[in-house]
């Protein structure tokens, strides 16, 4: 697990020194210090110079006894403790000159799921996993077949703390998942007035789980797809009827200035144009699109999604 950790904040950016001289703890060994922290947009805020820990693996959670023990040989500074056990802190000890944060199995987890979804961190299903790759491809049956190019996944948009401290959930469990939606790459030619045409292409992301079909714009896509669990709408809207709401997101109202003379004077005004896409030159073509969310285990109320585009509290299908 120690060799794990290593190499998972190597791939976040941080680089460990060799852990000085100190007084062994049984049960939690010193990994290192912190030259470099990790470089991601959510999670601890590390400092250069943080001790980090690692409480091994084992039948008892890590209460705050154990925690007291470990605090009496602890150099002074900052520590970050990562535990394998589960905690149980039922007071949190505290000792001068001593600044410690300690995560459990569950944050850490979370931390590395969030990198995850934020392309910080890549994380791919290995080709030789039989039981992972057939749950992805029982996924890939249930998705539109007329994909033009590989699955996008498309970069959070939202800050998930913040968005929790807003509708008071901050007690809830988040788990990182990816909503299914489309792509759809439109390419036509635009007609204006006096038959003029102008040959253009669109993306348009289609959102099932809000019901909504937007110009994708500048949302960035991850270079890899994470491997996380994939949720499916309850439905998808037909070609047939999804055709027209695309073309109509592709019409365009071009602002002309026009100038006449009148005499020795000359007169400027602005006319609008609408210019349209000509059926018969349009091609629509759906891409697979995987959409950043988080699922949670709301007490008393059971299980939501938190859309990672929209911040967005919506319901599971």
């Amino acid at each position: 697990m120690e060799t794990l950790i290593r190499d998972l904040l190597g791939q976040l950016g941080a680089s460990l020194d060799p852990p000085p001289p100190n007084t062994p703890c049984p049960g939690i060994s010193l990994l290192g210090v912190l030259n470099q922290p990790p470089a991601t947009r959510s999670g601890p805020k590390l400092s250069i110079g943080t001790h980090v820990w690692h409480a091994h693996d084992g039948w008892a959670p890590l209460d705050h006894l154990e925690i007291e023990r470990w605090l009496v040989d602890t150099p002074n500074g900052t520590h970050w403790l990562l535990s394998e056990r589960p905690l149980r802190l039922e007071q949190r000890p505290q000792r001068t000159g001593v600044d410690y944060d300690i995560w459990g199995p569950d944050r850490f987890a979370q931390w590395l799921g969030d990198a995850v979804l934020n392309g910080d961190l890549n994380a791919n299903v290995p080709q030789n996993t039989p039981p992972s790759v057939v749950e992805i491809e029982a996924v890939e049956r249930a998705t539109p077949s007329q994909e033009i190019a590989g699955p996008a996944a498309l970069r959070p948009q939202i800050e998930l703390e913040s968005v929790l401290e807003r509708m008071t959930l901050t007690h809830a469990k988040p788990r990182p998942v990816l909503l299914t939606a489309r792509i759809w790459v439109v390419t036509g030619i635009l007609r204006g007035p006096d038959d003029s045409a102008d040959r253009q292409w669109w993306e348009l992301l289609e959102d099932p789980f809000t019901g909504e079909i937007d110009h994708l714009g500048e949302i960035e896509t991850l270079d890899f797809i994470p491997s996380l669990e994939r949720i499916e709408p309850k439905l998808w809207v037909g070609e047939a009827e999804i055709a027209p709401i695309l073309a109509g997101l592709c019409e365009e109202r071009r602002h002309y200035t026009v100038t006449e003379s009148t005499g020795e004077n000359q007169v400027q005004g602005s006319v609008l144009q609408w210019w349209k896409l000509d059926p018969s030159s349009a091609e629509m073509t759906p891409r697979l699109a995987l959409l950043p969310a988080w699922q949670l285990e709301i007490p008393e109320r059971g299980k939501a999604l938190v859309h990672g585009l929209t911040g967005q509290l919506i319901p599971m299908p």
